[in-house]
């Protein structure tokens, strides 16, 4: 296979010329093409069993092939689908035999020999059917597939009466067909009909249905190009299309992940062969096979001085040449006291006690337990929208539960109110609070200065004031949640600072450890002094090198004026027209926390073309991060390090996949 040849396609069309840019649609770079045309299904004739009968006599296809021989092309593709399988199995051969030696082409072939290579290709052997054929035709269709080996597992029928009617139904009208014929035991949703418009949502529609679609038209341009030797390659339309699974070391390890790894892990789920990365620096990520990506989701918000800053690796080198791997829970190493040191000095004031922990989990369970060691309660208020983490504490007090949703009430005892984003919202905030405070049994309000998961969703600015002065009233902790806005994101070294509000229990994990595994809950001394010895502890909490990382990262965010480029980041991204230029989509966020949210024509979140544009994006170089209430948020968190130029090109790329995915 080849890129960037020319080879040539010739395409032997019936004459109504109603739908060739369907089929222009899918060709990739590389491919020079010439259509002949001959007498097809006619005007004023059904599309019935006779008419396609007639309209697959070979003499006229002959005639138009012949017209191409002086072009010397490498493939000769006849477009007439129900014409290459109305007279049963081994006819289609018959055609592309017919046609590829009229042109003086070494090959040829038909969208009914394409579509059986294409399933073949995609390993699909179980397929849901949609036709726009009346019954007769359609039963012509399967019987050909049949005879393929392919089993029909289910069949919706959009049976119209001409080649105009097929050609007017918009891709919309097909994706919901297809969404309708679709069956569990399905490995591919199969469309017949040469006339059909599908390339606008085959990617969106592959995403929401966890499985390959494949039109007619797509196979027979795949199958050309395939024929000609030119990787039939284009981003954004569809499986069948997708750069081929990684070969070599890529392959090897994807192998080996589908083996042993837990299918309850968390997975690029826009991608079954997502890219293996071996290297990085600053903003750009480098795979296995050599592709380099853009990285603007950054470890989930973590790596906040982008990959590999010398500064950062030099503090872990520093520590790991003192030969100290690591000391357990027992015994702690000089560089976790002067972390705790300088983070006293920057933090709010009075939040000058720390607990150490493992990750942003661990931390939230641990101001949990704090909250109720300090108070004696046991119920706790989060907001709707929320996410604190995954194990069963933190989970219990997040909005957002995703698959877990499974596990039913959880504990401790939590209630979710609404998230403020209004004046009217505040205000009715307030009153619901009041009641939830007034039994007296709260432990804690636990509150994300700007929602991450929930789509870089940010709150009214008297909330947290409101919540501080509620909380103090009522002798209830007030839990800030920064294990995402912390160290730097909202332009602020942590969220609350764009309040006067201080909390009593604060909790930092993700970029605030240096990219590698480490948590902090910090709070005033009152609280974490009342906790008896050895109450809470994990052995790896805060390693010496996650330590050294954080130090070395919060150094450079204060020394460097990296707090302050979160906000340039984002007037740059808000600057851009992006939402502005791409129909249906919205720009969300605040700083270096922002979101392209994807709504459908009627307004509508659209987590399935979310995740098609996230796909698409990806295959041209640009790493995203879902989040949204729906799914329905293209999430943009690059490094603060990241420049100028970087962000318009990730921007451009975005662009280009939300409208290649419409």
């Amino acid at each position: 296979m080849t890129r960037g040849s020319r080879a040539r396609v010739a395409f032997i069309w019936p004459d109504d010329g109603l739908n060739d840019d369907e089929y222009w649609s899918y060709l990739p770079d590389g491919v020079a093409w010439l259509a002949s045309r001959y007498p097809g299904t006619l005007e004023g004739h059904g599309l019935d069993r006779a008419t396609f009968e007639a309209s697959a006599d070979l003499a006229p296809m002959i005639t138009a092939a012949r017209l191409t021989r002086a072009a010397r092309p490498a493939v000769a593709a006849l477009g007439d689908h129900a014409g290459s399988f109305i007279k049963g199995s081994g006819f289609d051969l018959v055609q592309a035999r017919a046609i590829a030696e009229a042109a003086g082409a070494p090959h040829g072939t038909t969208p009914s020999t394409a579509l059986g290579a294409a399933l073949a290709h995609l390993d699909a052997r179980r397929i849901a059917v949609v036709s726009p054929y009346d019954a007769e035709v359609t039963a012509a269709g399967l019987a050909f597939l049949e005879a393929d080996g392919l089993a029909v597992v289910s069949l919706r029928q959009v049976a119209h009466h001409d080649e105009h009617a097929i050609a007017g139904a918009g891709a919309e009208v097909w994706r919901g067909a297809a969404v309708s014929a679709d069956h569990p035991e399905a490995d591919a949703i199969v469309f017949l009909g040469g006339g059909l418009r599908t390339a606008g949502m085959l990617a969106r529609l592959e995403a929401d249905r966890g499985k390959p679609a494949v039109p007619a038209t797509a196979a027979l341009v795949w199958h050309a190009c395939r024929l000609a030797g030119v990787e039939a390659e284009k981003p954004g339309m569809g499986r069948l299309f997708d750069p081929p699974p990684g070969k070599g070391e890529t392959g090897r390890i994807h192998g080996a992940m589908r083996r042993h790894l837990s299918s309850g892990t968390k997975t690029y789920a826009i991608s079954e062969t997502p890219p293996v990365f071996r290297s990085a620096a600053g903003t750009m990520l480098l795979d296995t096979d050599g592709k380099r990506y853009l990285d603007f989701a950054c470890g989930s918000g973590t790596t906040v001085l982008g990959h590999g800053h010398p500064r950062v690796l030099a503090a872990i080198r520093t520590e790991l040449d003192r030969g100290l791997t690591h000391l357990g829970p027992h015994f702690h190493a000089p560089v976790q006291i002067a972390l705790m040191e300088r983070l006293a000095g920057v933090l709010p004031s009075g939040l000058s006690a720390f607990h150490p922990a493992t990750n942003g989990t661990e931390a939230i369970e641990t101001a949990l337990k704090a909250a109720v060691h300090a108070t004696g309660r046991r119920r706790f208020l989060a907001f709707e929208g929320s996410y604190h983490g995954r194990t069963i504490g933190s989970l219990a007090v997040s909005h957002a539960r995703g698959a877990n949703a499974v596990l039913g009430e959880l504990k401790p005892d939590t209630v979710h109110l609404p998230y403020p984003v209004s004046d009217g919202d505040l205000a009715d905030l307030g009153e619901r609070l009041d009641r939830a405070l007034s039994t007296g049994d709260v432990a804690a309000v636990l509150v994300e200065p700007v929602q991450a998961t929930a789509g870089m969703r940010s709150p009214h600015r008297g909330l947290l004031g409101m919540l501080a002065a509620r909380c103090r009233s009522a002798g209830t902790l007030l839990v800030a949640d920064e294990v995402f806005t912390g160290y730097g994101r909202t332009g602020r070294l942590f969220g609350v600072q764009w309040s006067d509000a201080i909390p009593d229990i604060l909790v930092l994990a993700k970029a605030a450890s240096g990219g590698v595994p480490g948590a902090l809950v910090a709070a005033r001394p009152e609280i974490l002094k009342l906790l008896r010895p050895g109450v809470q502890s994990s052995t790896f909490q805060l390693h010496p090198l996650s330590a050294a990382a954080s130090l070395a990262t919060l150094d450079v965010l204060l020394e460097e004026g990296l707090i302050a480029r979160a906000l340039g980041i984002g007037e740059r991204i808000a600057g851009s027209g992006l939402a502005a230029r791409c129909p249906e989509t919205a720009l969300v966020g605040t700083a270096a926390m922002r979101g392209l949210a994807v709504f459908d024509t009627s307004g509508a979140p659209d987590q399935s073309r979310t995740r098609a544009i996230r796909s698409a994006a990806l295959a041209s170089g640009l790493v995203t991060w879902e989040c949204g209430t729906h799914g329905h948020v293209i999430g943009l968190v690059p490094p603060l390090t990241v420049s100028d130029e970087e962000i318009d090109r990730a921007l451009e790329i975005l662009e280009g996949a939300v409208t290649r995915v419409r």
